[in-house]
């Protein structure tokens, strides 16, 4: 294992779009902490929580003309919502044009109510053309986990999405299907592709994982398609590898 944050080889400006199920807040919280040299901005194209003390430097809310002004940093920016539980995505024109003012920009873009998988409906997940990588972030340890409602975020969509049936366990080829399925993980990508199971901790797991990903790879260049970066580690424990 090496430091997670050099394992998705982020280069010194970039949009990076965050898809996928849970361990995405977390995820861009942790990589966004990495560059404390840097300009960092952090917000969304649906709805995050409302950000804690002590994890930005920077905060804006409803008001962006003066955004990306600062010095190094994180800033945090949204719209307040829900009684100021959550934060939303800033207008598109204001919001949008600061993004040059910042050496990274980390968006959320996905919503999963904290479940392990999901399906996407046709309004999601919300990638701006400003993207120039997408990480897909799916957390290794719903393996084992049977298909139902307390592990999957739209049910009924990740059935259709898949063919799996509900209350069956989910398995390695169940996620090679949310990751390639046309209508899964990749469905609104753009810039380079980085795949990253999250909660992979013991030597176990990542014989596992590495047995997933050669899956994925070989099926996707079978069909034609780019081979991804895919990496495995924990954010918990700011380690990775790249398969």
């Amino acid at each position: 294992m090496e430091s997670l944050v050099d394992c998705f080889n982020l280069p010194a400006h970039c949009v990076v779009t965050v898809v996928g199920s849970g361990g995405k807040s977390s995820l861009i919280h942790y990589l966004s902490s990495c560059f404390p040299m840097e300009k960092v901005l952090v917000s969304t194209t649906t709805k995050i929580k409302y950000p804690d003390n002590g994890t930005y430097d920077f905060l804006y809310t409803n008001d962006y003309s003066s955004l990306g002004t600062e010095g190094k940093g994180v800033t945090i920016a949204g719209n307040i919502l829900c009684e100021g539980q959550k934060l939303g995505m800033p207008s598109f024109k204001e919001f949008r044009s600061r993004f040059f003012k910042f050496d990274k920009v980390f968006l959320e873009a996905d919503g999963s109510k904290s479940l392990p998988l999901k399906g996407w409906n046709e309004m999601e997940p919300v990638v701006l053309p400003e993207t120039t990588h997408t990480i897909g972030v799916i957390p290794f340890s719903v393996l084992g986990k049977p298909a139902t409602e307390q592990f999957i975020h739209r049910l009924p969509l990740f059935l259709e999405m898949t063919g799996w049936q509900e209350g069956k366990i989910i398995d390695r080829e169940c996620l090679t299907r949310v990751v390639l399925d046309k209508r899964g993980l990749w469905k609104a990508a753009l810039g380079e592709r980085i795949l990253f199971f999250n909660q992979v901790e013991t030597k176990e797991q990542v014989i596992e994982v590495n047995r997933l990903s050669k899956e994925i790879s070989d099926e996707m260049l079978g069909n034609g398609n780019n081979k991804v970066r895919i990496v495995a580690g924990s954010v918990w424990l700011r380690e990775g590898v790249v398969l």
